[in-house]
């Protein structure tokens, strides 16, 4: 496990008390004293503390923490010091002494770590405050019982925080540090180790700010606890990183004996000599080598190589490796591999990767879990710690970005984004009547711009078959994604917002990316393909509620990478975000709901608009079909309602697609055609009589009236019986576009 070159420095550096494998035990036991030390308030405290052996028997020396004691009176004692001089005398010669007097003490009832816990040391061996006249033992108390609530997570007051970071001498890295050792389950240190190992995290000045870069940090390691975040963080950070150039990938299956099982998690059904798991144990088993048929590199990984854990089509979590201890001479139980989990996300990856139990990791595998969202804050930390390119850092406010993860060669270095790619509009609305074939032309423009063809030749060339083929496989795989706007949609479904769930029958609220943000992430991190973003009825949602303030950043000058690239930072995350210059959007716009003129004006001014009318070409039917020309009957029809509305509500030539007899012909009007007449006009059926040419379908009938004094007949319009033999005359649809109107028509 340690470096050959220097062992005790090793020792000294990281694992503080010289921990061989990797053990959280020791969570149990800092918690149970924690626990002890609010149990028995300030007067226990004051107490224990007197008693603990600090110094070696005999050594003549008064420890710090007593010293102040002394001086100014029992009442200056306080945890967070008490934390901070414990954290002190974690070492290795020291260490057994001091923390073995604890246990005793404060008799704790958890074991005792014998191999050592991993806490923050103290940058100097003073007090955690200032002195006695600036100190504040009162705040102090209320914090910490705020940050240790026995069987309950903690709940911190901003104002108990602030004014503890306030006292001189504590600073946020003390602060941080304390909260961590008190209760290493919900906090993390922000101080200088854990900026070492993530340069340039935004500055902390009260506990908002903390609790943003504390989320900021957690949402680089999925599904990991801050106790395991913190000691990975420790250690890539020292002497000795685990992450480096020679970095290797391996794959592994959770199914080690190939018996189904998925050995991921515990499974209390299992049998008693197999009552080990990869999550709880951290650790990579391999399983017998001498059942496999083929020879593993159990062997081969190293220190710091990354091992991608699946169960077949299913991520399990990536792990970077600490310690090796297969024996190639003679296999055992014991012969695991320990790995820091730096990312524990369960993820469906993309099928038919190679089902090997243990291997090095193919391409196939590395690019699966490279494109898949849940993998991807790991693959960027990793790409940054091997210097896979000059990437800008991952911690300021450029945007995230990794090296390529498809089949081609990975590009060359870059240090900066790409500038947004010109040759076609960044922003494209497709907009039109109803019928005109808006989605379909969309999902053919998305197969081109991502293909790199021109999307007209696409639309008029390819076979619809194949371009939907493609289009499916191209959203299997990510690169194209479709949203349909509404009226309750908003920016909390597009980009980012807290959604609840269920949790063991509790309600819970979790942080959750929307579709645009989701996508965008995967365009910053393979900035050599293009993704496209459809969203079918793009004027039927509130464009101002949905995109919020990243309307601005959408526009192909404010793209990361453009001169003037945007950079916002999202309310709910509180990151950086901007738009990738690699990222198309591709809306469609139903005419008849509304107008260009009536669009919100910024989105008018950020998107291209291409129009689309019917097109009677498409139409299928002729007069080889019963006599009916489906194409002049269209025409005629939607003549007839750009002069009573306008040219944005005609029908599109959709509504005829695949109609080749008079029975598919009966079931467009009856279905389709007449139904959006009588939406356009408000039941006027007497101009729905005239757009049909005054063909039988809407006939007049006079009735009875009932209403006394009235005239004794009132004509009505009223549309004729579905099984009524005229809708199956090629006559009354012929009528539609003769130039004589039947009798009676307005």
């Amino acid at each position: 496990m340690f470096p050959p070159s220097d062992q005790n420095t090793w020792k000294s550096v990281v694992y503080l008390g010289g921990v061989n494998v990797i053990d959280y035990s020791w969570i149990l036991w800092l918690e149970e004293l924690a626990a002890k030390i609010v149990e028995g308030g300030e007067d226990g405290l004051i107490a224990k503390a007197k008693e603990i052996a600090w110094e070696e028997e005999g050594a003549g020396k008064t420890p710090a923490l007593l010293k102040y004691y002394e001086e100014h009176g029992d009442k200056a004692i306080d945890p967070f010091s008490f934390l901070y001089s414990l954290a002190g005398k974690a070492t290795s010669h020291q260490y057994e002494r001091v923390f073995r007097s604890i246990h005793e003490i404060f008799g704790i009832d958890s074991a005792f770590p014998s191999e050592g816990i991993f806490i923050p040391r103290p940058y100097v061996n003073l007090l955690f405050h200032g002195g006695p006249t600036t100190f504040n033992p009162k705040v102090l108390w209320r914090l910490y019982k705020q940050a240790v609530r026995v069987g309950a997570e903690p709940a911190i007051q901003p104002g108990d925080f602030n004014a503890a970071l306030a006292i001189p001498e504590v600073g946020i890295s003390k602060l941080t540090q304390t909260l961590f050792i008190a209760n290493p389950r919900y906090f993390l240190p922000v101080d200088k180790t854990i900026r070492a190992a993530l340069p340039k995290l935004d500055p902390v000045k009260d506990y908002e700010s903390y609790l943003g870069v504390m989320g900021n940090i957690m949402g680089w390691f999925p599904g990991c606890h801050p106790y395991e975040i913190n000691t990975f963080l420790s250690t890539q950070a020292s002497k000795y990183p685990l992450i480096a150039e020679n970095t290797d990938f391996f794959q592994v299956s959770t199914n080690v004996y190939d018996d189904g099982i998925d050995y991921w998690e515990w499974n209390d059904e299992w049998e008693e000599d197999q009552t080990w798991a990869f999550n709880q144990k951290n650790c990579v088993y391999t399983g017998d080598p001498e059942e496999q048929e083929t020879t593993y590199p159990l062997a081969e990984p190293k220190r710091g190589d990354v091992i991608l854990v699946r169960f077949g089509g299913e991520g399990r979590a990536i792990g970077v490796v600490e310690e090796n201890r297969y024996d190639p001479e003679g296999w055992n139980e014991d012969g695991v591999i320990y790995v820091h989990w730096i990312n524990k996300t369960p993820a469906e990856i993309e099928s038919g990767l190679p089902n090997i139990r243990f291997s090095r990791a193919a391409e196939a595998t590395q690019t699966a879990f490279r494109n898949t969202d849940a993998y991807a804050p790991s693959f960027d930390l990793i790409d940054r710690w091997t210097s896979a390119y000059d990437a800008p850092s991952l911690f300021d406010s450029s945007v995230r970005r990794t090296r390529e993860g498809d089949s081609e060669a990975p590009p060359a270095a870059e240090t900066s984004p790409k500038k947004p790619d010109t040759s076609l509009p960044l922003n494209t609305i497709l907009f039109g009547p109803p019928g005109t074939g808006k989605t379909w032309e969309a999902v053919s423009w998305a197969v081109a711009i991502v293909d790199g063809k021109e999307p007209e030749e696409l639309v008029r060339g390819e076979d619809r078959e194949d371009v939907k083929a493609r289009y499916d496989q191209l959203r299997e795989k990510g690169r194209v994604e479709l949203v349909t706007f509404h009226q309750s949609y908003a920016y909390e479904d597009f980009v980012e917002g807290i959604g609840p769930i269920l949790d063991h029958k509790e309600l819970l609220y979790e942080l959750r990316d929307g579709i645009f943000k989701r996508i965008s992430s995967r365009a910053h991190r393979r900035p050599n393909e293009r993704f496209v973003l459809v969203i079918d009825e793009i004027n039927r949602g509130n464009i101002a509620r949905i995109f919020g303030e990243l309307i601005t950043l959408i526009e192909p000058s404010k793209r990361a990478g453009a001169d003037d690239e945007a950079v916002a930072i999202l309310p709910y995350s509180r990151k950086p975000f901007s738009v990738p210059g690699n990222l198309y959007l591709v809306g469609t716009m139903n005419t008849a709901d509304r107008g260009i003129a009536l669009l919100d004006s910024a989105l008018r001014r950020r998107f291209d608009f291409v129009e689309k009318m019917p097109n009677v070409q498409h139409i299928e039917i002729n007069e080889d079909i019963e006599g009916v020309n489906g194409r002049d009957m269209l025409r005629a029809i939607n003549d007839r309602i750009t002069v009573y509305l306008d040219r944005e509500h005609q029908i599109g030539h959709t509504y005829l697609l695949g109609v080749k007899t008079i029975d598919r012909l009966k079931e467009a009007f009856q279905r389709r055609i007449v139904p959006l007449l009588q939406e356009y006009f408000y039941d006027d059926w007497a101009k729905i009589r005239s757009v049909l040419n005054g063909n039988p379908f809407i006939h007049e009938r006079l009735i009875e009236a009932s209403i006394p004094g009235d005239r004794p007949e009132r004509p009505v319009f009223e549309v004729l019986a579905q099984d009524d033999e005229q809708w199956t005359q090629a006559d009354s649809y012929q009528q539609i576009y003769t130039r004589k109107q039947a009798e009676g028509a307005d």
